[in-house]
């Protein structure tokens, strides 16, 4: 199942909010103008509000919504954001540079499409982890993946991401093909 991003279930949470506030809103100008409520029914709500006390279980229903809803919208502002991005060190102490995971599988991609040998190759990010899967029309694979796993390692130390990332390179050779 994928996860449905913060920011979506964020925004979703502020369109509802801010609906709820329009159609008070337009109540309260339909009441202030003398006419009755459009949008929600008030002497309906007013009798009901009037007959609980406030610790029943409805009253204290919608005070526990409301709270969780405004704790989630506070870890969601004051969380750490960027989780699909991997910190790069740099010299300075006073620059502070981010790379998606994306780029970094791009980049690391790139790297090993210009190994001598390589066919087909597919790079993966998983956590800490590069993977890197080799086709070669190649019969002697050891020295390629060596070569490959160099080469990885020596963009990965260009780069500098912040985690460091363990290797693993697979090669296998292409049937059929000399």
């Amino acid at each position: 199942m994928r996860r449905v991003p913060r920011r979506v279930l964020v925004a979703l949470i502020s369109l509802i909010i801010a609906a709820a506030g329009a159609a008070l809103a337009i109540d309260v100008v339909a009441v202030g103008t003398g006419n009755s409520p459009v949008v929600w029914p008030q002497r309906a709500i007013t009798t009901e509000l009037e007959s609980n006390q406030w610790g029943e279980r409805p009253i204290m229903a919608v005070a526990a919504a409301t709270a969780v809803t405004g704790m989630f919208l506070l870890w969601a502002a004051l969380s750490r954001g960027h989780r699909r991005a991997v910190r790069v060190d740099s010299a300075n102490d006073c620059t502070r540079a981010l790379l998606t995971r994306r780029g970094l599988r791009r980049s690391v991609d790139g790297t090993v499409g210009q190994v001598d040998g390589v066919d087909h190759h597919r790079v993966r990010l998983r956590g800490r982890r590069v993977k890197v899967k080799v086709t070669t029309p190649l019969r002697e694979r050891q020295d390629l993946r060596e070569r490959i796993a160099d080469a990885t390692r020596e963009r990965l130390e260009a780069i500098r991401p912040a985690p460091s990332y363990k290797v693993t390179v697979k090669v296998r050779t292409a049937r059929g093909k000399p």
